[in-house]
């Protein structure tokens, strides 16, 4: 029988390996540049990254293919939307949403931070952070959705007491991880005109990283 010159020896600078069993093209090799791998060690390699994500995400095969996605083919975009909607003569319900679109999984926090100018009627300020000068803090309680993590909240808000009119104050929104702090937005405005609360600010704010491990 005639020998191959694809079985063993040395050709072109680079080895050959042969294969027990063919390829289901027909052929016994995998060809990635000037280097030859088998279809076997091929599905082993394979079968390799495929254990890797499985660990990674607990054996859920959906999110470890959202993350190789997210992390290879898309930016990681914060998103905040605010609105106002006025409930009385000078209480407003603030709603606040805070989305980390293309994550690179579900430990992603936003922290939220309402000058100490109004007082928020529905919840209980967040302890569990530095808190800048002047502000209170509020967590959002953020949870996966396929590929974001994102979070909504309605602050019931009113001016303080003696408060009847105060210059326009950014709402500070931080998002942050496990291990960093990620990004930080000062957009949106909240001011007191005649004890009533204004909003000033866009309808949505994004902002586009690009995607590392980690992040």
């Amino acid at each position: 029988m005639q020998r191959s010159p694809l079985q063993g020896g040395v050709r072109g600078g680079y080895k050959k390996t042969t294969f027990k069993y063919p390829a289901p093209w027909g052929g016994d090799h995998l060809f990635f540049g000037r280097r030859t791998v088998t279809v076997k060690g091929f599905f082993k390699i394979f079968g390799w990254i495929c254990l890797g994500i499985f660990l990674q995400f607990k054996f859920n095969i959906l999110y470890g293919i959202v993350f190789l996605e997210n992390l290879n083919f898309h930016e990681r975009t914060y998103i905040i939307k605010a609105q106002r909607t006025p409930v009385s003569e000078e209480a407003s319900i603030l709603h606040i949403e805070t989305i980390v679109h293309h994550s690179l999984g579900p430990d992603y926090f936003a922290t939220v931070y309402i000058p100490t100018n109004y007082k928020v009627l529905n919840l209980t300020p967040y302890m569990g952070t530095e808190v800048p000068q002047g502000y209170q803090a509020f967590q959002m309680k953020m949870k996966r959705r396929y590929r974001d993590v994102l979070a909504a909240t309605d602050f019931i808000i009113a001016p303080q007491d003696s408060v009847k009119e105060s210059p326009p104050s950014p709402i500070l929104v931080h998002f942050e991880n496990l291990e960093q702090f990620l990004h930080k937005d000062t957009t949106y405005l909240l001011s007191i005109k005649n004890k009533r609360v204004q909003l000033e600010g866009p309808e949505l704010v994004e902002s586009k990283y690009p995607q590392k491990f980690g992040m």
